[in-house]
């Protein structure tokens, strides 16, 4: 496929306009008119990611998370994101971003998780389709959803404030750093907010109204995209090959 055709492909369900103002998705290195193949799906672009693709003779490199996004003035191999986009050019791989987008996105990330967790009678956290909330099938305690998490999101480790032993029937999801939509939630009537990249200020903040939060990790909280966007692309004959990268946190 002609790179522009994935484009229409992603942005058919993810179209750039919903992206946050501050964001930077869509095409961001390479020929809207380049040859494509074989496309690595990855929630970053990293120097991993970099040399995975050209090991799998990708094309493309699907992301979630955009590069360019500091203002960059000069590419020389000066920086780590100079060599890496060097290398890129080099080799002729071109770099598709879809984020916020993606997050707001009827089929994205949010909504994703929200059918993860099982979550029944969903609405969106936010009105511009960010987050989800809804009632979990059966009611468990802060302790028992928090280890259904770590299950489902496939993490070790979680942080977590609020009584172990509150009962949980309404939860809302906010994939990422979401701490800043913790009052939406709460207007939801949520017992819990899952999201990731919490603050301690933020945690207390959260404890003294009454609501409980599990910090899941910004990696594990949003790691699923690689498979929204193999699915997304499932019937291209596009050879789709997964990121095999792992969370840049380890728990020691």
């Amino acid at each position: 496929m002609k790179m522009y055709e994935i484009e229409k492909t992603i942005e058919s369900e993810f179209p750039k306009e919903t992206a946050y103002e501050w964001d930077n998705p869509g095409l961001l290195l390479g020929s809207h008119g380049a040859e494509i193949s074989t496309v690595l799906v990855t929630l970053d672009v990293t120097a991993d990611a970099v040399r995975q693709a050209k090991d799998c003779g990708a094309q493309l490199i699907l992301s979630h998370h955009p590069i360019l996004f500091g203002g960059t003035k000069k590419l020389t191999d000066d920086t780590p994101e100079g060599k890496m986009l060097l290398e890129l050019a080099k080799n002729e791989i071109c770099v598709y971003a879809a984020h916020t987008n993606c997050d707001v996105g009827k089929n994205g990330i949010n909504a994703y998780l929200a059918e993860l967790f099982e979550l029944t009678g969903t609405e969106y956290l936010e009105e511009n389709g960010l987050g989800r909330t809804g009632n979990l099938k059966t009611p468990v305690t802060l302790g028992e959803f928090a280890e259904n998490v770590k299950k489902k999101l496939h993490t070790p480790h979680v942080r977590a404030c609020g009584d172990t032993q509150k009962l949980i029937t309404r939860a809302a999801i906010g994939s990422g750093a979401c701490a800043d939509f913790i009052p939406a939630a709460i207007a939801k009537g949520a017992d819990v907010m899952l999201t990731a990249d919490m603050k301690y200020h933020e945690m207390l903040d959260a404890a003294a109204c009454g609501i409980c939060v599990i910090d899941a990790g910004h990696y594990p909280t949003e790691a699923v995209v690689t498979e929204i966007f193999a699915d997304i692309l499932k019937d291209t004959g596009l050879k789709i090959v997964k990121s095999n990268q792992e969370d840049i946190f380890k728990y020691l």
